[in-house]
């Protein structure tokens, strides 16, 4: 007999709810990245002193892979400790 606060599902097994996952973490470290990254693209362009055909490549490639990278790498930490703090 399934726990009261517990729910069922379609191969009918229990499952029941744990603690609740700071999302918005989550949420404020991707914003706090991509900030990072328009700002260090303004350094780029106007104060680095690189070549153009250095500053496209890292404008367009570059920095939305270091942001997305970023947010990943703090995402995965935040899961990492709200997992441990579960235990």
């Amino acid at each position: 007999m399934p726990e009261p606060d517990s729910s069922s599902t379609l191969l009918n097994r229990v499952e029941s709810h744990g603690q609740y996952f700071p999302w918005y973490l989550e949420k404020l470290s991707f914003i706090l990245t991509i900030i990072v990254a328009i700002f260090a693209g303004q350094w780029m362009w106007n104060d680095s002193g690189w070549d153009s055909f250095i500053l496209w490549p890292m404008s367009l490639c570059g920095l939305p892979l270091i942001a997305m990278f970023g947010a990943e790498s703090i995402s995965r930490v935040i899961q990492a400790l709200h997992k441990r703090a579960a235990k």
